[in-house]
């Protein structure tokens, strides 16, 4: 069969390539609800798993001890989640003073700009109005999307502890499975792929949530520092931001921005969103090649090709997967002799 494979034209296998990815990225978009939480359930599943083997090793079942990992991971993400509500309650409570706050400054801003460019408030206020106008469908269609998407994530949320019990539950099975679908002699380097995908998408979590901590601290530093009210919360925000390339820099400048103009001064503000700009800076260049670029050995230039696709294909939750998934698919092609040129194509080697 290789020798056939190989003379066939380059157009033929070209044309095969590219309709086989077209198929699969329907696929995944199409199966997003399904895929997307058993993506998830496999990351937290290699999360947990030394968890579970060590429970197994003291005389636990399978199934209690899946269970146990499962219930310390649900605990683990409502305790975050508890940490957030509490920084939160505070700037709920101030909320309605920050409204009054924030209006307070767009009039400041109206006269300014009135004065400096000859631009009547009456206008700029017609202008805010129509813009206003125009945008109403857009944020109705908004709220609705974002209520109908609320049964999705709760689904979404469930469904992931689930599916990580059963992949913890079900190991040895899918491990069989696995070695079914290649030949006896592939046994090896069947084993060697799986033992190697998990040690590198573990290290890439770890790695990732290290980072997570460590940009947190910063940003809460930077922030207590500078007086900015509300500095727990927005330095804590703007970590898990984090996690999502660029765009989630922007965000918590802005949010940083608007936080702090409605509670401070405009210079305070401009220091602030300074600061954590330049802690992203020192994040992308030092923090995360270090702690995380080192677990997993994919160029930026992939890397960045990789979170884009995995954005257009599942959102958010694409761009988390995606690096993991890069990851494991790099060290599939250095194992297949026909895909080692991609496997040289992710690399970081020069």
């Amino acid at each position: 069969m290789r020798p056939l494979q190989n003379s066939q034209p380059f157009y033929i296998r070209l044309s095969h390539t590219l309709l086989s990815l077209v198929l699969i990225v329907i696929i995944l978009r199409t199966m997003k609800e399904i895929l997307a939480p058993v993506a998830f359930g496999f990351i937290f599943a290699i999360l947990l798993l030394p968890v579970a083997q060590g429970l197994e090793r003291i005389k636990f079942s399978r199934a209690l001890a899946a269970t146990v990992a499962v219930i310390v991971f649900i605990l683990l993400l409502l305790g975050l989640l508890y940490f957030i509500s509490w920084q939160t309650t505070s700037f709920l409570t101030d909320l309605p003073l920050l409204e009054k706050r924030l209006m307070v400054q767009a009039n400041e801003l109206t006269l300014w700009i009135d004065q400096k460019f000859q631009i009547d408030s009456d206008q700029q206020i017609a202008w805010i109005n129509e813009t206003a106008a125009k945008s109403i469908t857009t944020v109705s269609a908004f709220a609705m999307n974002a209520v109908s998407s609320v049964s999705s994530i709760l689904i979404f949320l469930i469904f992931i502890p689930m599916y990580t019990f059963f992949l913890l539950f079900y190991r040895k099975l899918l491990m069989r499975f696995l070695l079914k679908l290649f030949h006896r002699d592939h046994a090896e380097e069947v084993h060697e792929v799986i033992a190697h995908g998990r040690v590198v998408i573990k290290s890439y979590v770890v790695g990732l949530f290290i980072e997570m901590v460590v940009v947190a601290v910063l940003n809460i530093s930077a922030l207590l520092l500078l007086g900015v009210k509300y500095a727990v919360l927005l330095g804590t925000l703007g970590a898990i931001f984090n996690i999502i390339p660029y765009l989630g820099m922007i965000v918590t400048v802005i949010i940083t921005l608007v936080v702090t103009l409605t509670t401070g001064t405009p210079a305070l503000a401009l220091w602030a969103a300074l600061s954590l700009f330049g802690i992203h800076l020192v994040d992308a260049n030092i923090l995360l090649p270090r702690i995380v670029g080192s677990k997993v050995s994919i160029n930026a230039m992939i890397t960045l090709l990789g979170v884009f696709v995995g954005s257009m294909i599942w959102g958010i939750a694409g761009m988390f997967i995606s690096i993991p998934a890069m990851a494991l698919l790099k060290i599939i092609f250095d194992r297949i002799p026909n895909m080692k040129p991609w496997g040289i194509l992710m690399g970081s080697g020069e």
